[in-house]
Order: structure tokens, then sequence, then C-alpha cells
């Protein structure tokens, strides 16, 4: 398990884990821990007594935006995320409080395979928001065996973003039990025009 040194707390404030609040102008996004997007183990279900579990974690841009899309209040403080710079987003910070439970019902959830034929997209078609945006996260699954807080685990998911969206992209549907098939060969669903 990482050592962070802040704290991202439900109101946007940053504090030192010795409770003082950070009052300079740069992060690490390894440096912070968002206590909801812990990384976990997932069993997923996959029907005909399957049950796969799975490491899950999640990037910084759950919480984060590129920084010449921030807010004006929240671009004086840079989270360096590697070589890149992003600013705190309270939206998807927010929103990102749902993101748990949408990577936990990926059997019930819309899947498809971006353009960019390296991740897949999910959404739960069921809630859109009083914008009309579904929130979408982006995620990236492949095998690697392992043990995480004492339970063992088969495969890694990565979310590399998550966000409300007014429309989904076009992409071609799948299903998780397809994504892992795929995986344990090293391979991706392929991306089909529809």
């Amino acid at each position: 398990m990482p050592k962070f040194r802040f704290k991202l707390h439900n109101n946007g404030a940053f504090h030192h884990t010795s409770g003082a609040p950070f009052m300079g102008h740069q992060l690490s996004d390894q440096d912070v821990e968002v206590t909801h997007l812990k990384p976990h183990v997932q069993n997923y279900n996959l029907g005909g007594g399957t049950v796969v579990k799975v490491l899950i974690n999640y990037s910084s841009h759950c919480w984060t935006c590129k920084a010449n899309e921030a807010q004006e209040e929240w671009r004086g403080l840079t989270i360096w995320d590697h070589q890149r710079a992003r600013c705190y987003d309270p939206i998807r910070h927010q929103t990102s409080f749902q993101l748990p439970q949408l990577m936990g019902q990926l059997m019930l959830n819309r899947i498809y395979v971006t353009p960019t034929d390296r991740n897949y997209g999910c959404y739960n078609a069921t809630l859109r928001d009083l914008n009309g945006h579904f929130y979408t996260a982006y995620f990236t699954l492949k095998t690697g065996a392992g043990k995480f807080d004492g339970v063992r685990h088969k495969f890694r998911l990565f979310v590399e973003s998550a966000y409300p969206k007014e429309q989904q992209e076009e992409g071609s549907k799948t299903s998780l039990p397809a994504i892992i098939g795929k995986a344990r060969q090293n391979k991706t669903v392929k991306y089909r025009r529809p």
C-alpha cells in the first residue's frame, strides 16, 4: 500500500496527514489519498458458477481535469499526473462517489469498445443527470494475478478516467465476460464501427 502524505476531503480541501491544510501550489497525485477510490478487489459473477476476482485501481483523472479546463477558483493548485499538469475538478470529484458502484456492477451496465482500441467505456443507461449526461468511466482490464489485502485476484482493472458526458461516442457494444475472455489471451475486444 502506498504511503500518502495528503488527503482529499469531500469539499475539495487537501490536508496533510498531520491534519494541517495544504498551503502549497503543486502536488503529485501519487501523494494524495482519495478514500472512496482506494484500490480494492471486486468479485464478478460471470454466470455458470464462474466468479472472477479483479483488482481495481483508479486514476486521478476521476477527480481532476486538464489544467486549461479547470474552474478559475481551482487553478492555483497544480496536481501532477506524472508529466501532465491537472487541477481539482469539483464535478468529477463529486460524481466519483458513484464510481465504485458503477465498476462493481459491470455485469449490469453498458460497456462499449472505444475508438482508441485500447480501453472500454461503461455507463449505466438508466442513470441520466438533470443535464442529460451519463456518468461514464473509461477503463482497461488485463491479466495480473496477485494478492491485495489478503485477497487473491487474477485480473487488474484500471479506471483511466470518469466524468459526466452528454452522449456516448459510437462504439461497438461488448460485455464483461467478452473482455475477460480476451484479457486471458492478452488481447482486447476489437473496435468495430457501428
